[in-house]
């Protein structure tokens, strides 16, 4: 009778033991899914302060998917070709920066909660807006959409420039 209390022990032990595996397993492959994603996010705001510093919107650009989707309060882009084309204006119209406050990541998704500083390059004059953008990365570890928060007031006289980009 005790050996089979302590086979019963033993099975039962074994299958939590594999079913505890199993269940980390999956925790570990998505929070290494997430620690990706991260790492992505914050190398791309990292590149888009330095490509608007140097002018080079393609270091940007890079970060996104052929059929990438983007859409603001003023704007909306579908495919890269749109994508590529606001992007080069808002360069030549702009000198831009994130200051990236606060970061929230669940699978392939993140919400980027930032302040956006603008300064029109001919006019020189700026605003600062706080915004929160939710990105999609797709499998080809590119974002296949972003869809930028704020409030469209807050852009004043640049308003029109954003429009216009």
């Amino acid at each position: 009778m005790m050996s089979a209390t302590r086979t019963i022990r033993r099975s039962f032990a074994g299958i939590i033991f594999v079913f505890g595996s199993i269940f980390s397993s999956a925790a570990f492959a998505a929070g290494a899914v997430e620690m990706q994603v991260e790492s992505i996010i914050r190398q791309a705001m990292e590149e888009y302060n330095q490509s608007m510093e140097n002018n080079d919107p393609a270091a940007w650009i890079k970060y996104f998917s052929d059929n990438v989707n983007r859409t603001t309060p003023f704007s909306s882009q579908s495919g890269k070709k749109d994508f590529s084309e606001y992007m080069n204006g808002e360069y030549k119209t702009f000198k831009a920066r994130f200051d990236v406050k606060k970061m929230i990541v669940g699978g392939r998704s993140a919400a980027v909660v930032f302040t956006w500083d603008l300064t029109h390059r001919k006019s020189g004059d700026s605003v600062r807006i706080d915004a929160v953008g939710v990105y999609e990365m797709g499998t080809s570890g590119r974002f296949d959409s972003v869809v930028y928060y704020f409030d469209p007031a807050k852009a004043g006289k640049l308003a029109a420039d954003l429009k216009g980009n």
